[in-house]
């Protein structure tokens, strides 16, 4: 049966379905909506817009029902926005108190009606629960404040410009990450425009964050995207770092481990690059027999992608290490409910711990979830800071 949330808060759990509104509690016979809210944590529903792949109810709007929508949604608007001329606080007030329940029906029912065309038009993707499941995990992430050392912002704002327009942005303010799951092509997270930009934080002032509890801990795959390149060639996992072995088994020795390192990846993502050695181990060619196909990778994780030739390797091992460290993450950041630690953000291949003292003895189970992936045994390196700059490994 579909159904709509009428607000995401916590204390306003409030469903509209088929004319009739229910406040307090979700009914078993509820199994379609819109998109994830917390009130649907830990159950599965089908999400429609996981099905149209992240467009918005603008976007996938049909021609006959855009009229009705568009006129629905400002009434919505102008409710919002009268609240907040009469000052009061959104986020402390319930979107159905301030809302009568007529101009409220209008707005989930055509809600459910482009619901009811996704559901009938579009085919359910293959990582539905993984997607359901993300979501949950950015939301989560996004309520937690980011701590910041004003003072430390302060003083660096006044000889770097990358500090000075966070400081006019996050200066004095309260600062969150929100993620986007549909920000790039390839399922990389992105992060929401005016929300804290952990993904591109310049390196030499990233120790303006600093933890909510006693310390960060960061855990970091070793080569991720040459290990998924294993593992989708049925190669058995190197125990060792990757580069390391590389420079052993494939390049006999001749150079360092940087040497190795940068020899590897010219190869591997310039398809006319030609390397004896790092070609009679690692095949190419047949990873792109198997998942690309008429300009579409077709990832083992479920997404689909359109790419040209050239990108098409690049593409399907980094969508397929994101995801995979994505999934790691979010079944530490299940396994860490109920405790004083949290996951602070994820970045590309790596995941960091805001780690509370009582919470230390846990780390080798964490780290133990985070490097047994779907993927096989990818070993990790972890790190230990007071801020998010000055890591040091262990």
């Amino acid at each position: 049966m579909l159904f709509q949330i009428l607000d995401d808060k916590r204390d306003c759990l409030g469903i509209y379905s088929e004319d009739n509104f229910y406040y307090g509690n979700l009914r078993d016979s509820f199994t379609q909506t819109w998109d994830w809210s917390p009130h649907l944590q830990g159950k599965n529903y089908e999400l429609a817009r996981l099905y149209a792949g992240g467009k918005s109810l603008e976007e996938i709007c049909p021609e006959d029902l855009k009229h009705r929508h568009s006129i629905y949604r400002a009434k919505i608007k102008a409710f919002i926005k009268a609240a907040s001329i009469a000052k009061l606080d959104i986020s402390e007030i319930c979107l159905f108190d301030i809302i009568p329940e007529q101009h409220l029906m209008h707005w989930c029912q055509i809600k459910n009606d482009i619901c009811e065309y996704v559901f009938n038009n579009y085919k359910k993707p293959a990582n539905h629960k993984f997607l359901s499941n993300l979501s949950e995990m950015v939301h989560e992430i996004s309520n937690r404040e980011v701590k910041i050392n004003q003072n430390k912002l302060y003083s660096y704002a006044a000889k770097d410009y990358k500090a000075r327009s966070l400081w006019e942005r996050f200066g004095g303010q309260k600062s969150f990450i929100s993620y986007n799951i549909w920000g790039t092509r390839t399922g990389r997270l992105a992060t929401m425009e005016s929300t804290f930009p952990i993904l591109n934080l310049k390196k030499d002032i990233a120790d303006i964050v600093v933890p909510t509890n006693n310390m960060f801990v960061q855990f970091d795959f070793n080569g991720s995207e040459i290990r998924t390149l294993l593992s989708l060639s049925g190669q058995e996992q190197p125990k060792e770092d990757i580069h390391e072995w590389n420079m052993k088994n494939i390049y006999r020795d001749l150079g360092t481990r940087d040497k190795a390192k940068q020899r590897f990846f010219a190869w591997l993502y310039n398809p006319n690059s030609k390397d004896h050695l790092t070609s009679r181990f690692y095949n190419r060619d047949k990873i792109l027999e198997k998942y690309y196909h008429d300009g579409v990778i077709h990832t083992p994780k479920g997404r689909s992608i359109e790419s040209d030739d050239f990108h098409a390797l690049n593409y399907l091992l980094q969508s397929v290490s994101s995801d995979n460290c994505l999934e790691q993450a979010i079944k530490i950041n299940k396994y860490l409910r109920g405790r004083k630690s949290f996951v602070h953000s994820v970045v590309h291949d790596s995941i960091t711990i805001d780690l509370h003292a009582d919470d230390r003895k846990i780390i080798p189970e964490i780290r133990q979830i985070f490097e047994d992936t779907s993927l096989g045994i990818f070993p990790s390196s972890m790190y230990f800071s007071k801020n998010y700059k000055d890591f040091q490994e262990v």
